[in-house]
């Protein structure tokens, strides 16, 4: 009875250190696709078509404005776009993404964006 105790204890405990490892940390979000949305006040339509890279992102986006449209690059850090247009110019807040959906800020008003086209899609 003692022995069959203490070997299911030492399984037990086996197992215990198995289940509790460190798994590995997932990898940047992928944003490659077409993604389109708007602002929550409706007064402008967002297009982003963008291509990834490792964390490296390239594209272009129209209907954000003058000063915003045009060729973009980027980096993903997790599951946060940082975009800049390629000019330099300043860049809007950093977008969330979560799957096929990003979240964002646009001249100060809030922005959401899905996406309708990418790999395997």
């Amino acid at each position: 009875m003692v022995k069959t105790l203490t070997l299911l204890l030492l399984g037990f405990i086996a197992l215990s250190g198995c289940a509790s490892s460190p798994s590995a940390s997932p990898g940047p979000a992928d944003v490659t696709g077409t993604w389109r949305g708007g602002t929550a006040t409706g007064t402008r339509d967002v297009t982003m078509q963008l291509r990834q890279s490792g964390t490296n992102v390239t594209g272009t986006v129209a209907g954000a404005g003058a000063a915003l449209d045009g060729p973009i690059q980027g980096t993903v850090e997790g599951n946060t776009l940082h975009i800049a247009q390629r000019s330099g110019s300043a860049a809007p807040r950093p977008l969330i993404i979560r799957g096929d959906l990003m979240d964002g800020m646009l001249d100060g008003v809030p922005m959401k964006l899905v996406r309708f086209g990418g790999p395997g899609r």
